[in-house]
Protein backbone atom coordinates (compact mmCIF):
# COMPACT_ATOMS: atom_id res chain seq x y z
CA UNK A 1 0.00 0.00 0.00
CA UNK A 2 1.42 3.37 -1.03
CA UNK A 3 1.63 6.28 1.37
CA UNK A 4 0.69 9.65 -0.12
CA UNK A 5 1.98 13.04 1.05
CA UNK A 6 1.90 16.46 -0.64
CA UNK A 7 5.26 16.96 -2.37
CA UNK A 8 5.85 20.31 -0.67
CA UNK A 9 5.55 18.52 2.63
CA UNK A 10 8.07 15.94 1.45
CA UNK A 11 10.62 18.60 0.60
CA UNK A 12 10.21 20.40 3.91
CA UNK A 13 10.12 17.35 6.14
CA UNK A 14 12.69 15.19 4.41
CA UNK A 15 15.18 17.41 2.63
CA UNK A 16 15.16 20.47 4.88
CA UNK A 17 14.40 19.43 8.44
CA UNK A 18 14.58 15.68 8.23
CA UNK A 19 17.02 15.54 11.12
CA UNK A 20 14.44 16.72 13.64
CA UNK A 21 11.74 14.34 12.40
CA UNK A 22 13.52 11.16 11.34
CA UNK A 23 13.72 8.27 13.76
CA UNK A 24 17.30 7.90 14.97
CA UNK A 25 19.11 4.60 15.18
CA UNK A 26 17.80 1.07 15.18
CA UNK A 27 18.44 -2.18 13.35
CA UNK A 28 15.80 -3.68 11.05
CA UNK A 29 16.05 -7.05 9.31
CA UNK A 30 13.84 -8.54 6.59
CA UNK A 31 13.76 -12.31 7.03
CA UNK A 32 10.65 -13.30 5.01
CA UNK A 33 9.61 -12.79 1.39
CA UNK A 34 6.89 -10.26 0.64
CA UNK A 35 6.09 -6.56 0.44
CA UNK A 36 8.16 -4.03 2.37
CA UNK A 37 5.00 -2.55 3.88
CA UNK A 38 1.69 -4.24 4.73
CA UNK A 39 -1.31 -2.80 6.52
CA UNK A 40 -2.24 -6.02 8.31
CA UNK A 41 -1.12 -9.58 8.76
CA UNK A 42 2.42 -11.02 8.77
CA UNK A 43 5.16 -8.82 7.45
CA UNK A 44 8.69 -9.46 6.18
CA UNK A 45 10.45 -8.07 9.23
CA UNK A 46 11.83 -9.74 12.32
CA UNK A 47 10.45 -8.61 15.71
CA UNK A 48 12.17 -5.21 15.43
CA UNK A 49 9.56 -4.28 12.83
CA UNK A 50 9.52 -2.15 9.67
CA UNK A 51 11.97 0.76 9.36
CA UNK A 52 10.40 4.24 9.57
CA UNK A 53 9.91 6.14 6.31
CA UNK A 54 12.57 8.66 7.41
CA UNK A 55 15.44 6.72 8.95
CA UNK A 56 18.47 8.44 10.49
CA UNK A 57 21.50 6.35 11.48
CA UNK A 58 19.66 3.10 10.78
CA UNK A 59 20.99 -0.34 9.86
CA UNK A 60 18.60 -2.16 7.48
CA UNK A 61 19.42 -5.72 6.46
CA UNK A 62 17.57 -7.46 3.63
CA UNK A 63 18.02 -11.25 3.85
CA UNK A 64 14.95 -12.20 1.82
CA UNK A 65 13.11 -11.23 -1.38
CA UNK A 66 11.29 -7.96 -0.70
CA UNK A 67 9.13 -5.80 -2.98
CA UNK A 68 9.68 -2.12 -2.25
CA UNK A 69 6.27 -0.44 -2.08
CA UNK A 70 7.11 2.69 -0.06
CA UNK A 71 9.24 5.81 -0.26
CA UNK A 72 12.21 5.49 2.12
CA UNK A 73 14.62 8.30 3.05
CA UNK A 74 17.96 7.39 4.62
CA UNK A 75 20.30 9.85 6.35
CA UNK A 76 22.86 10.18 9.13
CA UNK A 77 25.06 7.27 8.05
CA UNK A 78 22.19 4.82 7.55
CA UNK A 79 23.25 1.68 5.71
CA UNK A 80 20.88 -0.62 3.83
CA UNK A 81 22.47 -3.97 2.97
CA UNK A 82 21.09 -6.63 0.61
CA UNK A 83 23.15 -9.72 1.25
CA UNK A 84 22.93 -13.47 0.68
CA UNK A 85 21.62 -15.87 -1.94
CA UNK A 86 18.01 -15.02 -2.72
CA UNK A 87 18.24 -11.63 -1.00
CA UNK A 88 16.66 -9.02 -3.26
CA UNK A 89 14.86 -5.70 -3.35
CA UNK A 90 12.55 -5.42 -6.33
CA UNK A 91 11.45 -1.91 -7.31
CA UNK A 92 8.47 -1.89 -9.65
CA UNK A 93 6.31 0.78 -11.24
CA UNK A 94 4.25 2.72 -8.70
CA UNK A 95 2.32 5.14 -10.89
CA UNK A 96 2.96 7.76 -8.21
CA UNK A 97 2.74 11.45 -9.12
CA UNK A 98 5.61 12.56 -6.87
CA UNK A 99 8.45 11.11 -4.82
CA UNK A 100 6.45 10.59 -1.63
CA UNK A 101 3.83 8.45 -3.37
CA UNK A 102 6.30 6.36 -5.38
CA UNK A 103 8.60 3.41 -4.77
CA UNK A 104 12.05 4.78 -4.06
CA UNK A 105 15.02 4.96 -1.73
CA UNK A 106 16.46 8.47 -1.24
CA UNK A 107 20.00 8.83 0.16
CA UNK A 108 20.71 12.19 1.81
CA UNK A 109 24.28 13.51 1.64
CA UNK A 110 24.75 15.11 5.07
CA UNK A 111 28.53 14.55 5.38
CA UNK A 112 27.94 11.73 7.84
CA UNK A 113 30.65 9.17 8.60
CA UNK A 114 30.22 6.50 7.42
CA UNK A 115 28.35 7.74 4.37
CA UNK A 116 24.68 6.95 4.05
CA UNK A 117 24.66 4.10 1.53
CA UNK A 118 23.04 1.07 -0.07
CA UNK A 119 25.11 -2.11 -0.47
CA UNK A 120 24.78 -5.47 -2.21
CA UNK A 121 26.99 -8.46 -1.43
CA UNK A 122 27.16 -12.27 -1.44
CA UNK A 123 24.55 -12.66 -4.17
CA UNK A 124 22.25 -9.83 -3.05
CA UNK A 125 20.49 -7.90 -5.82
CA UNK A 126 18.50 -4.70 -6.26
CA UNK A 127 16.37 -5.03 -9.40
CA UNK A 128 14.75 -1.84 -10.70
CA UNK A 129 14.17 -2.97 -14.29
CA UNK A 130 10.43 -2.53 -13.72
CA UNK A 131 10.81 0.92 -12.14
CA UNK A 132 9.66 2.83 -15.21
CA UNK A 133 7.75 5.54 -13.35
CA UNK A 134 9.54 8.89 -13.14
CA UNK A 135 9.87 8.88 -9.34
CA UNK A 136 10.68 5.18 -8.82
CA UNK A 137 14.23 3.96 -8.17
CA UNK A 138 17.20 4.92 -6.00
CA UNK A 139 18.07 8.62 -5.71
CA UNK A 140 20.73 10.76 -4.08
CA UNK A 141 20.35 14.32 -2.80
CA UNK A 142 23.43 16.60 -2.89
CA UNK A 143 22.86 18.02 0.61
CA UNK A 144 20.30 18.42 3.34
CA UNK A 145 18.98 21.74 2.02
CA UNK A 146 18.62 20.88 -1.65
CA UNK A 147 15.38 19.95 -3.44
CA UNK A 148 17.48 18.33 -6.16
CA UNK A 149 17.36 14.54 -6.53
CA UNK A 150 19.60 12.52 -8.86
CA UNK A 151 18.40 9.12 -10.06
CA UNK A 152 21.17 6.54 -9.73
CA UNK A 153 19.27 3.24 -10.19
CA UNK A 154 16.13 2.95 -12.30
CA UNK A 155 14.86 4.23 -15.64
CA UNK A 156 14.17 7.69 -17.05
CA UNK A 157 15.65 11.15 -16.57
CA UNK A 158 18.65 11.56 -14.30
CA UNK A 159 17.90 14.71 -12.29
CA UNK A 160 14.88 16.46 -10.77
CA UNK A 161 14.20 19.74 -9.00
CA UNK A 162 11.11 18.85 -7.02
CA UNK A 163 8.94 17.03 -9.53
CA UNK A 164 10.43 18.92 -12.50
CA UNK A 165 12.90 17.02 -14.65
CA UNK A 166 16.04 19.14 -15.12
CA UNK A 167 18.17 16.65 -17.04
CA UNK A 168 16.62 14.21 -19.48
CA UNK A 169 19.76 12.11 -19.94
CA UNK A 170 18.42 8.59 -19.54
CA UNK A 171 19.62 6.50 -16.61
CA UNK A 172 20.52 3.04 -17.91
CA UNK A 173 21.65 1.41 -14.66
CA UNK A 174 18.66 -0.46 -13.25
CA UNK A 175 20.25 -3.49 -11.54
CA UNK A 176 22.70 -3.36 -8.65
CA UNK A 177 24.50 -6.57 -7.73
CA UNK A 178 27.84 -8.04 -6.72
CA UNK A 179 29.92 -6.41 -4.01
CA UNK A 180 28.70 -2.90 -4.77
CA UNK A 181 28.19 0.21 -2.65
CA UNK A 182 26.17 3.25 -3.70
CA UNK A 183 26.70 6.11 -1.25
CA UNK A 184 24.87 9.40 -0.90
CA UNK A 185 27.85 10.98 -2.68
CA UNK A 186 27.96 8.30 -5.39
CA UNK A 187 27.11 10.81 -8.06
CA UNK A 188 26.91 11.04 -11.82
CA UNK A 189 29.85 12.49 -13.76
CA UNK A 190 29.68 16.11 -14.88
CA UNK A 191 27.48 16.65 -17.94
CA UNK A 192 29.34 18.87 -20.45
CA UNK A 193 27.63 20.56 -23.40
CA UNK A 194 28.07 23.45 -25.85
CA UNK A 195 31.87 23.30 -26.00
CA UNK A 196 33.19 25.86 -28.49
CA UNK A 197 36.78 26.87 -29.34
CA UNK A 198 37.18 30.14 -31.25
CA UNK A 199 40.26 31.87 -32.62
CA UNK A 200 40.24 35.49 -31.43
CA UNK A 201 43.24 37.34 -32.74
CA UNK A 202 46.31 35.45 -31.54
CA UNK A 203 44.43 33.67 -28.71
CA UNK A 204 41.88 30.85 -28.56
CA UNK A 205 38.76 31.38 -26.47
CA UNK A 206 37.08 28.27 -25.03
CA UNK A 207 33.52 28.22 -23.70
CA UNK A 208 31.45 25.32 -22.35
CA UNK A 209 28.37 24.64 -20.26
CA UNK A 210 27.40 22.12 -17.60
CA UNK A 211 23.71 21.24 -17.62
CA UNK A 212 23.88 20.11 -14.00
CA UNK A 213 26.56 19.54 -11.39
CA UNK A 214 26.67 17.33 -8.34
CA UNK A 215 29.93 17.02 -6.44
CA UNK A 216 31.96 18.45 -9.34
CA UNK A 217 35.54 19.55 -8.64
CA UNK A 218 37.39 21.06 -11.62
CA UNK A 219 38.04 21.03 -15.36
CA UNK A 220 41.38 20.35 -17.01
CA UNK A 221 41.87 22.20 -20.31
CA UNK A 222 43.68 19.90 -22.73
CA UNK A 223 45.32 20.77 -26.07
CA UNK A 224 46.86 18.64 -28.82
CA UNK A 225 49.11 19.89 -31.62
CA UNK A 226 49.60 16.45 -33.26
CA UNK A 227 46.08 15.52 -34.42
CA UNK A 228 45.05 14.09 -31.06
CA UNK A 229 47.96 11.67 -30.63
CA UNK A 230 48.79 13.38 -27.32
CA UNK A 231 46.86 15.92 -25.24
CA UNK A 232 48.59 18.20 -22.73
CA UNK A 233 46.94 19.96 -19.80
CA UNK A 234 47.33 23.71 -20.36
CA UNK A 235 45.06 25.03 -17.60
CA UNK A 236 42.54 24.30 -14.87
CA UNK A 237 39.18 25.87 -14.02
CA UNK A 238 37.40 25.27 -10.71
CA UNK A 239 33.89 23.83 -10.97
CA UNK A 240 30.92 25.26 -9.12
CA UNK A 241 30.29 22.00 -7.25
CA UNK A 242 26.49 21.74 -7.14
CA UNK A 243 24.00 23.25 -9.55
CA UNK A 244 20.59 22.32 -10.92
CA UNK A 245 20.78 24.95 -13.66
CA UNK A 246 23.23 25.41 -16.55
CA UNK A 247 26.58 26.98 -15.62
CA UNK A 248 28.79 28.63 -18.26
CA UNK A 249 32.59 28.48 -18.15
CA UNK A 250 35.36 30.18 -20.12
CA UNK A 251 39.11 29.79 -20.60
CA UNK A 252 41.53 31.64 -22.89
CA UNK A 253 44.61 29.98 -24.37
CA UNK A 254 46.75 33.08 -24.75
CA UNK A 255 49.70 31.26 -26.37
CA UNK A 256 48.29 28.52 -28.57
CA UNK A 257 51.14 28.31 -31.06
CA UNK A 258 50.69 27.87 -34.80
CA UNK A 259 48.97 25.29 -36.92
CA UNK A 260 45.82 23.25 -36.38
CA UNK A 261 45.15 22.58 -32.69
CA UNK A 262 42.64 20.34 -30.97
CA UNK A 263 41.04 21.14 -27.63
CA UNK A 264 38.95 19.18 -25.14
CA UNK A 265 37.63 19.70 -21.61
CA UNK A 266 38.23 16.99 -19.00
CA UNK A 267 35.78 17.41 -16.12
CA UNK A 268 36.38 15.76 -12.72
CA UNK A 269 34.08 15.22 -9.76
CA UNK A 270 35.33 15.05 -6.17
CA UNK A 271 35.31 11.25 -6.25
CA UNK A 272 37.82 11.23 -9.12
CA UNK A 273 35.35 10.19 -11.83
CA UNK A 274 35.54 12.18 -15.01
CA UNK A 275 34.08 12.90 -18.40
CA UNK A 276 35.36 14.42 -21.65
CA UNK A 277 33.85 17.02 -23.93
CA UNK A 278 33.87 16.54 -27.71
CA UNK A 279 37.07 17.68 -29.42
CA UNK A 280 37.14 21.08 -31.13
CA UNK A 281 39.73 22.04 -33.76
CA UNK A 282 41.11 25.54 -34.32
CA UNK A 283 43.53 26.67 -37.03
CA UNK A 284 45.63 29.49 -35.60
CA UNK A 285 47.00 30.33 -39.04
CA UNK A 286 43.65 31.65 -40.29
CA UNK A 287 42.27 31.50 -43.79
CA UNK A 288 44.19 34.60 -44.78
CA UNK A 289 42.15 35.45 -47.82
CA UNK A 290 38.82 35.81 -45.98
CA UNK A 291 38.08 39.48 -46.46
CA UNK A 292 35.64 41.56 -44.39
CA UNK A 293 34.65 44.87 -45.99
CA UNK A 294 33.87 47.70 -45.78
CA UNK A 295 35.31 48.27 -42.34
CA UNK A 296 33.94 50.51 -40.88
CA UNK A 297 30.57 49.51 -42.34
CA UNK A 298 27.34 51.44 -42.52
CA UNK A 299 24.68 49.50 -44.47
CA UNK A 300 26.28 46.13 -45.34
CA UNK A 301 29.14 43.92 -44.17
CA UNK A 302 30.53 41.72 -46.95
CA UNK A 303 32.41 38.49 -46.28
CA UNK A 304 34.49 37.39 -49.26
CA UNK A 305 35.50 33.73 -49.06
CA UNK A 306 38.61 32.37 -50.81
CA UNK A 307 38.28 30.13 -53.83
CA UNK A 308 41.04 27.67 -52.94
CA UNK A 309 41.41 27.39 -49.13
CA UNK A 310 38.02 26.08 -48.02
CA UNK A 311 37.22 22.42 -47.44
CA UNK A 312 34.23 21.09 -49.35
CA UNK A 313 30.95 21.32 -47.46
CA UNK A 314 28.97 23.96 -45.58
CA UNK A 315 30.56 27.19 -44.37
CA UNK A 316 28.82 28.95 -41.47
CA UNK A 317 29.08 32.73 -41.15
CA UNK A 318 27.81 34.46 -38.01
CA UNK A 319 27.52 38.08 -36.94
CA UNK A 320 27.79 38.70 -33.20
CA UNK A 321 27.41 41.75 -30.99
CA UNK A 322 30.41 42.50 -28.78
CA UNK A 323 28.39 41.05 -25.87
CA UNK A 324 28.29 37.66 -27.62
CA UNK A 325 24.66 37.88 -28.78
CA UNK A 326 24.14 36.14 -32.13
CA UNK A 327 22.57 38.64 -34.54
CA UNK A 328 22.62 36.84 -37.90
CA UNK A 329 23.79 33.53 -39.38
CA UNK A 330 24.21 32.04 -42.85
CA UNK A 331 24.97 28.42 -43.75
CA UNK A 332 26.37 28.34 -47.27
CA UNK A 333 27.01 25.31 -49.46
CA UNK A 334 29.72 25.54 -52.13
CA UNK A 335 30.85 28.79 -50.54
CA UNK A 336 34.38 28.93 -51.99
CA UNK A 337 34.87 32.06 -54.11
CA UNK A 338 31.59 33.69 -53.04
CA UNK A 339 30.78 36.87 -51.15
CA UNK A 340 28.11 36.83 -48.45
CA UNK A 341 26.47 40.05 -47.24
CA UNK A 342 24.82 41.00 -43.96
CA UNK A 343 22.60 44.10 -43.63
CA UNK A 344 23.80 46.06 -40.58
CA UNK A 345 22.00 49.40 -40.80
CA UNK A 346 19.58 48.33 -38.05
CA UNK A 347 22.37 47.85 -35.49
CA UNK A 348 23.72 50.65 -33.29
CA UNK A 349 27.27 51.95 -33.84
CA UNK A 350 30.01 49.93 -32.19
CA UNK A 351 32.31 46.93 -32.54
CA UNK A 352 30.95 43.61 -33.83
CA UNK A 353 32.40 40.17 -34.59
CA UNK A 354 32.19 38.13 -37.80
CA UNK A 355 32.86 34.42 -37.29
CA UNK A 356 33.61 32.09 -40.22
CA UNK A 357 33.44 28.33 -39.52
CA UNK A 358 34.75 26.16 -42.32
CA UNK A 359 33.49 22.68 -43.15
CA UNK A 360 36.50 21.13 -41.38
CA UNK A 361 35.65 22.94 -38.13
CA UNK A 362 38.21 25.73 -38.33
CA UNK A 363 36.96 28.99 -36.84
CA UNK A 364 38.10 32.51 -37.64
CA UNK A 365 36.86 35.65 -35.90
CA UNK A 366 37.27 39.16 -37.34
CA UNK A 367 36.26 42.49 -35.82
CA UNK A 368 34.17 44.98 -37.76
CA UNK A 369 33.13 48.50 -36.78
CA UNK A 370 29.61 49.63 -37.59
CA UNK A 371 29.42 53.39 -37.96
CA UNK A 372 26.60 55.75 -38.91
CA UNK A 373 28.92 58.42 -40.29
Amino acid sequence: MKKFYPFTTLLCSILLTYGAQAQTGGTYTAVRNGNWHVTSGPNVWDPSGEPPADCNNCAININASVNLNVSLTLSGGSILTVSGSGAMITIGSSGGADFASSYNIILINDNSTPKTSVKTSNGGVIDATGADNTFDGIFTSPNTHSPILFKQIGNGGSAYNGTTEINSRTVTTNVMSGNTTLSATGTLPITLTNFVATLNGSAVDLTWTTQMEENSDHFDIERSSNSGAKFDVIGKVAAQGYSAIPVNYTFTDANPGSGTLQYRIHGYDKDGRSTYSPIQAVRTTPVATVSIYPNPARDLVNVALPADELAAGTVTIRLFAQSGQLLAEKNVMNAAGTTQSFPVSIYPPGNYLVQVITADGIRQVSKVLISKQ
